[in-house]
């Protein structure tokens, strides 16, 4: 399949509000906006062309936004643009069927979207579990990561390590600039409602986003009746770093939700 891409197509007067559009040569009928991920501080759009890819070998049209990070812009700048972005797909898609993926900070994002428009999403390490998981761990001091090339170190190899509780802390309260008082408001629960589009959460067991946080969700989606898929995959990868075990799961829940239901 051939797929034109469209690079930096503004959707926002910010430098960083901009995305690349995939157009695949035989669209499904149904479009995708792909977030990446990076802590709400790093990453960008030319790291998710893989993925992009992938889904538009499926025949979806994909958007990959940029979105503005932390320190430079704090919570709720990358929330807001990932909502403009979703805003500039529905104006500009070719179709009403349309749904949200991102892994790790972009999962959380993800999940921002499927709540505000009621639309599916998947989820792949998104982070959730932020007031309970911080009342738990006192001790722990936050430390950023200063081992991982992040410019250079493919998507899929980034955070593989298992268990970082120190960075885990720090990237959150950068997020919010070291305001405690916000986790509440970067959480979903208090945002959650019938509305929000059915959800595909994966994690795995003993990586770096504690899986605590997929089980709250999914018990607090099933108090509203909406939709909810749960895969825990063993050991401590992260993210697109499980992307064989969950990539078919991912595959079967949006065809399921945009290409044989009403969206």
């Amino acid at each position: 399949m051939t797929v034109k891409v469209t690079k930096d197509i503004a959707y926002g007067d910010a430098p960083l509000q901009k995305l690349d559009f995939y157009e695949p040569d035989k669209p499904n009928g149904a479009a995708i906006l792909d977030i990446h991920g990076g802590g709400w501080f790093r990453g960008e759009k030319n790291k998710e062309g893989s993925m992009a890819e992938r889904f538009a070998a499926l025949g979806y049209a994909v958007a990959v936004p940029n979105y503005r990070l932390a320190p430079e812009a704090f919570f709720p700048a990358a929330r807001d643009d990932v909502l403009a972005a979703f805003s500039w797909l529905r104006d500009h898609a070719e179709t009403k069927k349309l749904g949200v993926f991102g892994s790790s900070a972009g999962g959380s994002l993800s999940v921002d979207v499927g709540l505000a428009e009621g639309v599916p999403m998947v989820s792949w390490s998104g982070i959730f579990d932020i007031q309970q998981w911080f009342a738990a761990h006192p001790n722990v001091v936050a430390q950023p990561d200063t081992k991982t090339d992040f410019v250079n170190t493919a998507s899929a190899k980034i955070d593989q390590g298992g268990r970082n509780d120190p960075f885990y802390k720090w990237f959150i309260l950068n997020y919010v600039d070291a305001d405690e008082t916000k986790f509440s408001q970067v959480e979903p629960f208090e945002r959650l409602t019938a509305q929000a589009g059915p959800m595909y959460l994966a994690n795995s067991q003993e990586e770096i986003i504690p899986v605590s946080g997929i089980y709250q969700l999914g018990q607090a989606a099933a108090t509203f009746c909406v939709p909810v898929t749960l895969q825990v995959i063993p050991g401590g990868q992260h993210a697109e770093g499980y992307l064989a075990e969950a990539w078919p799961g991912t595959v079967a829940f949006l065809a399921q939700h945009l290409l044989k239901g009403s969206n």
